[in-house]
């Protein structure tokens, strides 16, 4: 997405934000988002508004298949098959930093700084083994922090895209507010999803069990990334949405966030999974909650074999809506598929080439199943400046299932985009 603010252009993977960077500071203190575009004041809106972050999967949770045909987070409760990797605590490594233990859901990649489109790590034919699950990055100064599910939210660091160090954590333990809106104790959070409005970064995220559409987003806020800052400390907002609460029969889902702006400066947060597919609620710019003045819960997308990870960019005047179809979670068992829709508005309707609706389950499919790359999906799609990039995990053929992340530049043929290859192997 991007933004563009007087004096200064900043954009990222959901979005791009900017603000200390625009008035002389350093770039390194101001984000730039990998998630979806977003529209900046007083210029063509460039991508769908939401800032990302890149998935480090966290706190040694195991990505478990799913049984049954709803396999995914929002379907069939899990099983031990499959496995990802996820985050640790302290230095990672291998080749890649990848850490030990289970497998994170996550968002997309936020690029930081000013003046333009940032610069990446030349692509490489090397294997890069890191490992994460729907991941959701942001690139600040000369660093790219990584998010994704797992235990309490680990975060990691890299200036290079392939080593990982750890960068401190979200949550020393799981907010309280979500046992007792679940009535039940989880032990890892959900799909972390970053974005930087205004100072401040924000970063939501979700609580649920496979196979239950009683879920919780909330949202956590920080001034800074860099965890040897003094400022560095996480503050949890609460509760965002909440799905299927008791006394209620909601048939969608409240996981998977991705926050997103739109041409006009408004914030959105599309989210879900499986039920009814995806959604889409505007959110007050303020506080990051939902608005007080449009309440409507917007449908935008469906598929009856399992729907999820949504994010939104724009381009060239329309908003392409990247999901997930089918199952994750089981390893080399996952049929994960990235597919992509677009609109001339952000609430929609959402369609194919040919004009079919996404809600009917029509849509172009941008990955699949190659070789030792399984179950592609799970990202986020995100502006860099004139750059467009979608960040993904895949689980490998070649380490047992492993949930490991990937990174594609998005080129744009006839106003739909195409995903050019991987800036490593």
């Amino acid at each position: 997405m991007l933004r563009v603010v007087p004096g200064c252009l900043l954009s990222g993977v959901v979005a791009i934000f900017a603000a200390s960077a625009c008035s002389g500071g350093s770039s390194a203190q101001t984000p730039s988002t990998a998630g979806t575009a977003t529209a900046a004041a007083g210029a063509q809106a460039a991508s769908g508004g939401t800032p990302g972050a890149a998935g480090a999967a966290s706190g040694g949770a195991s990505a478990g298949g799913a049984s049954g045909p709803a396999a995914g987070r929002g379907g069939a409760a899990a099983s031990t098959a499959g496995g990802g990797s996820s985050g640790a605590s302290g230095a990672l490594t291998g080749q890649g930093g990848v850490p030990t233990g289970g497998a994170g859901a996550g968002g997309a990649v936020a690029i930081a700084g000013s003046g333009g489109a940032q610069s990446y790590p030349p692509a490489s034919s090397e294997h890069r083994a890191i490992g994460t699950h729907d991941p959701s990055l942001i690139h600040v100064g000369n660093s790219y922090y990584l998010f994704g599910t797992g235990g309490s939210l680990s975060v990691r660091s890299s200036t290079n895209l392939a080593q990982w160090m750890s960068a401190g954590a979200v949550f020393s333990s799981l907010p309280s507010w979500i046992k007792t809106e679940l009535a039940q104790t989880i032990s890892d959070l959900w799909a972390p999803d970053i974005s930087y409005v205004d100072g401040t970064y924000r970063l939501y995220y979700a609580g649920s069990v496979f196979g239950s559409n009683h879920s919780v987003i909330g949202l956590a806020t920080n001034t800074t990334l860099d965890s040897r800052d003094a400022a560095y400390k996480w503050v949890d907002q609460g509760l965002v949405i909440e799905s299927n609460t008791p006394g209620t029969d909601d048939d969608w889902n409240a996981i998977d966030p991705n926050a997103t702006l739109d041409a006009a400066g408004n914030w959105w947060l599309v989210f879900g999974s499986f039920w009814s597919g995806i959604k889409l609620r505007r959110l007050d710019t303020a506080t990051g909650k939902p608005s007080s003045v449009d309440t409507k819960l917007y449908a935008l997308a469906a598929h009856s074999g399992g729907i999820e990870a949504p994010s939104i960019i724009m381009h060239n005047g329309y908003y392409y809506l990247f999901v997930s179809y089918d199952a994750c979670c089981k390893g080399v068992d996952s049929t994960y598929r990235t597919m992509v829709g677009r609109a001339s508005a952000i609430t929609g309707p959402y369609t194919d080439k040919s004009g079919k609706a996404m809600l009917q389950g029509n849509a172009v499919q941008l990955l699949a199943k190659e070789g030792r790359y399984i179950g592609p999906g799970g990202g986020s799609a995100f502006r860099d400046g004139d750059l467009y990039y979608y960040a993904y995990h895949y689980y490998d053929g070649q380490m047992n299932g492993a949930s490991q992340l990937m990174l594609r530049p998005i080129n744009w043929r006839d106003d739909w985009p195409e995903l050019a290859a991987p800036l490593w192997q």
